[in-house]
């Protein structure tokens, strides 16, 4: 049997370097495919939910040991349209209200308070909730498949 010195070593760092770039790559196409999907959403329901692209945030790409990984990261409250929300009642407690300004004098009817306070507030009653978004979830699939070589 014959050996070539250092192939496998040489061999082996081919191809995380490979790997790295390969995930850098569709961890970018990720981030830039979830944020589209947010966007488009957004113009649909006529949300101005822009904060939810452009807090996206990426890692870098860390290589230890035989592992390469990257993350993306997505706002607070994202989840929210991502999965979507049925209407539902928030209730306060004696130390939580929720207050409002109503609308400005002229506007409101006579005697109106400048301020409305409420115990519970039923959520979505008149939009019906927030749709689900499916982006992230969109976006895998769609990267996914790029990985595999499929599209």
């Amino acid at each position: 049997m014959t050996t070539i010195d250092g192939f496998e070593d040489a061999l082996r760092e081919e191809l995380l370097d490979a790997a790295e770039d390969a995930v850098a790559e569709h961890r970018d196409a990720l981030a830039h495919e979830s944020g589209d999907r947010f966007d488009a959403y957004a113009t649909r329901h006529g949300y101005d939910i822009g904060f939810l692209a452009d807090g996206i945030e990426t890692s870098r790409v860390e290589r230890r040991g035989n592992r390469v990984s990257a993350t993306v990261s997505w706002p607070e409250l994202t989840a929210i349209y991502e999965y979507g929300a049925d209407p539902h009642i928030i209730r306060g407690d004696p130390y939580l209200a929720f207050t409002w300004e109503s609308p400005p004098a002229g506007t409101r009817p006579p005697g109106a308070p400048k301020n409305v306070v409420a115990q519970e507030v039923n959520w979505g009653s008149v939009t019906g909730g927030i749709p689900e978004a499916r982006a992230i979830r969109t976006a895998l699939q769609v990267v996914g498949r790029a990985m595999r070589g499929e599209g």
